[in-house]
């Protein structure tokens, strides 16, 4: 397949208009005795443009009276036609070549409908009325070298195409039709938009010198638009890749339906309907075939250049297509010419004091951004940098001291250590004895005294059981108590009942005793203590614990600290926030536990732990919660397991402590 190269540099058509129903939607009114007026309505705007010139074309019903104005930086023309509404689907028009850049079309005011001619140059103008249309001619070239033409005249060298726009119906590029023209599509929103809004003649700048500086000043203007895009569109000079994301493609799509094309011939109708110069590297070759329906022209162009491992780059509006070797080798060739250049260049020394930063902290930092031929040093006694290497890297390390060297913030952090202990005893036990003998006195029956005797002797005042007699040796008097036939009193008792019983033939004495305590301790350290963000801070409160060792014959002393200790390192967020790293520890000598060697026994509690909290805030870090009890019976075998009856056979006691321990953090932001 052939592509009319020729035809493809023709003028051609382009409209903005709104169709409803089939019809122009052309609003109209009543008067008072019911006949129909058509008020001054613009319902259409439409661009013919060929080489030499390009008219405008603007259409409506009812008398449209324009007032023409130009304004320079950049070129545009403005029409406003006063006493007139604007009714048309599209709002801007992109051109295809000079002078016409793009048209835009808005109700500037309620009775103003303007339209804004953006050019490329300060083109001379005219002004014609055509029945009820308004055509404003633009000269391509000066006025000398070439003559108006009617806006409906065509030559068989330079055959007109029209391009329609609509909502629903974008551009196609037919490929299949003999000598059928392609056409010119404009560059991308980015590329076609000078302004964000309307001309406003009020602020009318400067006029050129002459029609020469403007063309100039229009193509500065084209060209760093095309830049800005080149950032977006395109990859970077090294770059080996093209894809992009289906967002960021703009072009105007089309459709193609190309076999065995030549590469070259491809990117030659990417220059016609983008308007870029295309620039082909020698090692670019090769045949296409492709298939698209409504794709971006420049999503177009990326599948092509991914597909044959090529990549691109654009330099104002200039598009440079070459293979991914070559620019790899340009990237490095470009890198070991800086390198030789900056190798080339002859040192300085340059030195810098810093005001809150340590300059030997600082020092590893900034070695990082130095080039092979930089080194730097550190005075800790003055506190400053002392910096050797390229002009040009002193002005990145400056701007790098500049961000680092800054008063920190500082943080007051507050922690309360609770520590809250319970404990709960009880313990109670049984002691009794008896002692019988049978009518005679052949039998006794009594406990063992080796178990225990009771204190309750059977002396004077208390009646004296025959059965109980007077112990081998014993001089007289009191006659000792009843043998306990169980003995398992309280271990402290600090309560007790006491029953005896004494008859000719039976005694018993029952002793029940009992005892219970209950303790709340309670331990409170508050320390507190400010530091700056991201530094460790730490305070102590306590005692040292002398530890004697021996090794190898030599005697030496150590110290373990018996204290409480808060430690932390608060960072300041974006969000006004304190990230603490913390470190809470309370030990304490334990009497409870026998020395050893002289060396008491420590008991700690602490917390290690990372948290988030508001500036202000309070926050638990910590909440160990220790119970301990212990149940001990001794008791009659076999009897003591009896219920009820076993109470009195056995003794039982309770010990029950808790210990509970809690740690509040605190942060507070200090201002300034």
């Amino acid at each position: 397949m052939k592509t009319n190269w020729r035809a493809l540099r023709c003028g051609c058509l382009i409209v903005a208009g709104v169709i409803l129903g089939g019809k122009p939607a052309i609003a109209r009114a009543q008067d008072a005795t019911g006949a129909a007026t058509t008020p001054a309505v613009i319902s259409s705007v439409a661009i013919t443009q060929d080489p030499q010139r390009a008219a405008i074309r603007v259409e409506g019903a009812g008398r449209l009276d324009v007032h023409a104005a130009r304004i320079q930086n950049p070129e545009r023309l403005v029409l406003d036609f006063a006493g007139a509404r604007m009714d048309v689907q599209r709002t801007s028009i992109p051109g295809v070549s000079a002078p016409v850049r793009s048209v835009r079309m808005a109700q500037f005011r309620p009775d103003v409908a303007r339209v804004v001619i953006d050019l490329t140059m300060a083109a001379p103008y005219q002004i014609a009325h055509e029945g009820d249309a308004i055509v404003v001619y633009l000269q391509a070239v000066p006025a000398e070298a070439a003559s108006p033409a009617p806006v409906t005249s065509t030559s068989n060298d330079t055959p007109k195409r029209e391009i329609s726009y609509s909502a629903n119906a974008p551009r196609v590029l037919n490929t299949g039709a003999k000598n059928a023209a392609a056409p010119n599509f404009p560059l991308p929103n980015e590329l076609t938009q000078p302004s964000a809004s309307l001309a406003d003649e009020k602020s009318e700048p400067a006029r050129p010198e002459s029609a020469s500086q403007a063309a100039q000043q229009a193509v500065q203007q084209a060209s760093n638009a095309a830049s800005t895009v080149a950032s977006q569109q395109a990859p970077a000079a090294n770059s080996t890749g093209s894809s992009q994301a289906p967002g960021k493609y703009s072009g105007e799509p089309i459709s193609v339906n190309l076999k065995d094309v030549d590469l070259k011939d491809f990117f030659r109708l990417i220059h016609e309907i983008s308007g870029l110069n295309v620039v082909l590297d020698p090692n670019v070759k090769g045949t296409l075939t492709i298939v698209l329906d409504e794709v971006p022209w420049d999503q177009a162009l990326d599948i092509v250049l991914q597909n044959n491992g090529l990549d691109k780059q654009l330099n104002g509006n200039v598009l440079r297509v070459a293979t991914r070797e070559t620019l790899k080798k340009e990237a490095e060739t470009a890198r070991d010419l800086q390198k030789a250049q900056a190798e080339a260049v002859a040192p300085v020394t340059v030195t810098r004091v810093l005001s809150y930063a340590k300059a030997s902290t600082m020092r590893d930092t900034l070695k990082k951004f130095l080039s092979q031929r930089g080194d730097i040093f550190s005075d800790d006694r003055s506190n400053q940098l002392v910096i050797r290497d390229i002009p040009s890297v002193i002005p990145t390390i400056d701007n790098l001291i500049r961000q680092l060297d800054r008063k920190s913030q500082q943080v007051e952090i507050e922690a309360r250590v609770i520590a809250a202990t319970r404990s709960f005893s009880q313990d109670i036990g049984v002691q009794w004895g008896f002692a019988g003998t049978t009518t005679g006195g052949r039998s006794i029956f009594a406990g063992n005294p080796a178990v225990g005797v009771s204190p309750i002797g059977t002396g004077a005042g208390l009646p004296q059981p025959p059965l109980i007699a007077t112990p081998v040796g014993s001089s007289g008097g009191s006659t000792p108590g009843i043998p306990f036939n169980v003995n398992l009193p309280a271990g402290v008792p600090t309560s007790g009942i006491y029953f005896g019983h004494r008859s000719p033939n039976f005694a018993v004495d029952v002793f029940i005793s009992a005892a219970e305590a209950k303790g709340v301790g309670k331990l409170l350290s508050k320390p507190k203590i400010v530091t700056q963000n991201n530094e460790k801070a730490t305070v102590k409160q306590g005692q040292k614990i002398p530890i004697q060792t021996t090794i190898n014959n030599t005697i030496s002393v150590q110290y373990i600290d018996a204290v409480l200790k808060l430690e932390v390192t608060p960072q300041i967020t974006a969000e006004g926030t304190v990230f603490m790293d913390v470190l809470v520890e309370n030990t304490q000598i334990d009497n409870g536990i026998p020395r050893v060697q002289g060396i008491p026994a420590l008991d700690t509690q602490s917390a290690e732990t990372k948290v988030l909290v508001a500036d202000g805030g309070t926050v638990v870090i910590g909440g160990i919660i220790v119970t301990q009890q212990q149940t001990q019976v001794n008791e009659v075998p076999w009897v003591g397991s009896l219920p009820i009856i076993g109470y009195l056979f056995k003794t039982r006691s309770v010990n029950i402590t808790s210990s509970e321990l809690l740690f509040f953090l605190t942060p507070r932001i200090i201002p300034g």
